[in-house]
């Protein structure tokens, strides 16, 4: 009872190409994403939370389809207003537009009245369960908003870090006449949607942000007990006093060792992490040489219980043995699994180019870093977050 149960990075209408509704036009995998999302509603409601925040990333670009908004408010937005329970909606990396006076989908729910947008730094205080708490709300600027902002207050033009650096101070300042405004409040809690560094990004490969703008653990003055922030998918917690919820469901597949929740924090500032039920993933790698017979090879390192998960082989082969592949038998090997892919590179040919011509800005961005980042340890990031800008400039 008396909960402020925070979620992280939710993206809601984020795409994937199988397991498609053909009434809907939806994959089953983007509604795993919204079915935890919808459970962490559920667990608020059912322990009588007061508040419900969202730590950016509710959608997965600007703008998302009316069939994920309206899933929003049907599973989220509306049960919690019925209990009486606030919702605050931090806008992130993804869904926080380059300029503000663009709207966004998050903009939808500004007209419930226990419901607020942030999209600027804002405080707020509260008295839950007894206690009074104050906010301090800190939602994604982009890179740019953040040099531009420095350099219209220094008058002149600085390069990147420079600025960064500046911005670092003004905003230890910020954050710290924010927190002594709050002395009033038995706790003060931060809440937003930023990089510390020294966080962890994944058990496995990062989301890249390129030139993104990082928090220093000086920036947040020792009047600040706890801050919790989104935007890595990964739980975990800095120094004792910086929680990150990490991500309601495995996004990508750097996640797939990580276990997936929210987080619940009482009135006291302690806090507990509540885990969710994650679509297992399993990912296989192997290289084949001449003289092995890749299929048996496949077959022979798959696990022994694919179903319900998604399955990913990755396997290194001579040229020559790809048409030895019974795809068949492993389709049919694979039949329990909720999804499969086979992924093959060339130990013939160090980059893999494409010999299908297309117009699709998508598919055209996707073989650019297939060609050009083949073997770097964070292609399939950069290609995740360069598609993510370029359908925010083509919406």
């Amino acid at each position: 009872m008396h909960e402020i149960v925070c979620v992280g990075d939710v993206h809601e209408g984020v795409s994937f190409d199988y397991r498609i509704d053909p009434e809907t036009g939806v994959s089953e995998r983007a509604m795993d994403l919204h079915g935890n999302f919808a459970k962490a509603a559920r667990w608020a409601i059912e322990h009588q939370a007061s508040l419900f925040c969202i730590l950016g990333d509710l959608f997965d670009r600007t703008h998302v389809a009316p069939f994920f908004r309206e899933l929003v408010r049907k599973d989220v937005i509306e049960p919690l207003g019925e209990v009486g329970i606030d919702v605050w909606i931090l806008a992130g990396n993804h869904d926080q537009p380059r300029r503000m006076a663009r709207s966004t989908s998050l903009d939808d729910y500004r007209g419930y009245a226990h419901v607020r947008v942030f999209r600027r730094p804002d405080v707020e205080a509260r008295t839950i369960g007894g206690r009074k708490l104050g906010f301090v709300i800190l939602p994604y600027l982009h890179p740019e908003q953040i040099v531009e902002d420095i350099r219209k207050k220094l008058g002149k033009d600085v390069p990147r870090e420079d600025a960064y650096e500046a911005a670092r101070r003004a905003w230890k300042a910020w954050i710290e006449n924010r927190a002594s405004e709050l002395k009033d409040a038995d706790l003060r809690i931060l809440f937003g949607h930023f990089e510390i560094q020294g966080a962890r990004y994944a058990s496995t490969a990062p989301e890249v942000v390129p030139h993104d703008f990082t928090f220093t653990g000086d920036m947040l003055p020792s009047t600040i007990d706890l801050a919790v922030f989104g935007h890595i998918h990964l739980h975990q917690t800095l120094s004792g006093r910086v929680v990150y919820t990490g991500a309601p469901e495995r996004i990508d597949w750097g996640e797939r060792l990580d276990p997936k929740g929210f987080v619940a924090v009482r009135p006291d500032g302690t806090w507990s992490f509540v885990e969710l039920p994650a679509r297992p993933m399993e990912k296989v790698e192997l290289s084949l040489g001449m003289g092995d017979d890749p299929t048996e090879r496949i077959l022979a390192a798959l696990p022994d219980d694919v179903a319900g998960k998604l399955v990913r082989i990755e396997a290194r082969l001579p040229d020559e043995l790809r048409t030895a592949i019974d795809e068949r038998r492993l389709g049919e090997r694979l039949r329990e699994a909720f999804h499969y892919e086979l992924r093959l590179t060339s130990t013939d040919r160090p980059r893999m180019v494409t010999e299908e011509f297309t117009m699709d800005p998508l598919r055209l961005l996707s073989d650019y870093v297939e060609k050009n980042f083949a073997d770097h340890p964070k292609k399939d990031a950069i290609r995740a977050e360069a598609q993510r800008i370029l359908k925010e400039a083509l919406a």
